[in-house]
């Protein structure tokens, strides 16, 4: 898994500075768009900017600019880093739960399925991967319980840092 550090977009988005974030990590992915981890920060950063506008309050934000560029760096990625666990897993888990961002519900659904079991075929022993895959069913189950204990013991390792994705992630999976 990366290392989710950032120290200056983890910074700014911390103070929900949201557009020089934003400001900052486009500048990264377009000077170096092969760089993985500045397009999965770029990309989740937007998608949290939309899934939070409400519940944070997110105002002064430019929401069709971030509409287009998350359309733009999941295109890219789509194309670029198919192969990439890492990406299958992040851009499979925003899609997934959230396919109407992306276009057709039904079509960007199943494909975040997809991606994240393509993610976890990749690395079965992953307990990231493997429960957001089996996490991506509506039924829970025993077995859902036992993989949700085995990723709480891997959050503080597998999300170091203090960005949103960091954030998201420990908070979302701690009991």
């Amino acid at each position: 898994m990366i290392d989710w550090r950032w120290p200056e977009v983890d910074s700014l988005e911390e103070q929900q500075r949201w557009n020089e974030a934003k400001s900052l990590l486009i500048k990264n992915w377009r000077e170096n768009p092969n760089d993985l981890e500045a397009s999965i920060r770029l990309g989740f950063l937007c998608w949290y900017i939309l899934v939070e506008e409400g519940p944070l309050a997110i105002k002064d934000v430019d929401f069709d600019e971030v509409q287009t560029v998350l359309n733009e760096v999941t295109h890219f990625g789509l194309t670029h880093f198919m192969t990439n666990e890492d990406f299958l897993w992040c851009f499979g888990y925003m899609i997934s739960l959230f396919p109407h961002y992306f276009g057709d519900d039904e079509f960007w659904e199943e494909k975040g399925i997809v991606m994240l079991k393509h993610a976890y075929e990749r690395c079965p022993d992953e307990p990231v991967y493997r429960y957001s895959y089996l996490g991506s069913f509506s039924k829970p189950d025993e077995k859902l319980e036992e993989e949700f204990y085995q990723v709480q013991a891997v959050l503080e390792e597998r999300f170091q840092g203090e960005g949103v994705l960091s954030e998201y992630f420990k908070s979302v999976w701690h009991s």
